[in-house]
């Protein structure tokens, strides 16, 4: 599974909601991700910046990923959105490796 970063701006009637409602986005969050066969490891809110919450999830697959959002964007919770694709510190070796393998077979332009 792929870890990811999730910044989300809600949109206004979505905060209404949230105020008028007291609602709890993360457990709706923890849900969505769950039905897409990946896991909510961390929500937060964040306060003065341009999204309103971060979330990190474990998500099988891009695909599975793209319809979560596009099921909040259709739904008309959120406006915008930014995804940051995470790497563990373990995964360097693996990257080096593969590094290794195939850099030989790479020619840059012009050479």
């Amino acid at each position: 599974m792929s870890l990811y970063c999730i910044k989300i701006k809600y949109s206004l009637d979505a905060i209404k909601g949230m105020m008028n409602d007291g609602i709890d986005r993360q457990d709706a969050m923890r849900k969505l991700t769950e039905a897409l066969g990946g896991k909510l490891v961390s929500f937060y809110g964040m306060v003065g910046q341009e999204y309103h919450v971060m979330a990190i999830t474990e998500i099988p697959e891009y695909a599975n990923l793209s319809a979560g959002i596009i099921t909040a964007l259709m739904a008309g919770t959120m406006i915008d959105y930014k995804v940051i694709p995470l790497y563990q510190s373990s995964d360097v070796k693996k990257i080096s490796e593969l590094f290794k393998k195939v850099s030989p077979s790479y020619q840059k332009p012009g050479s």
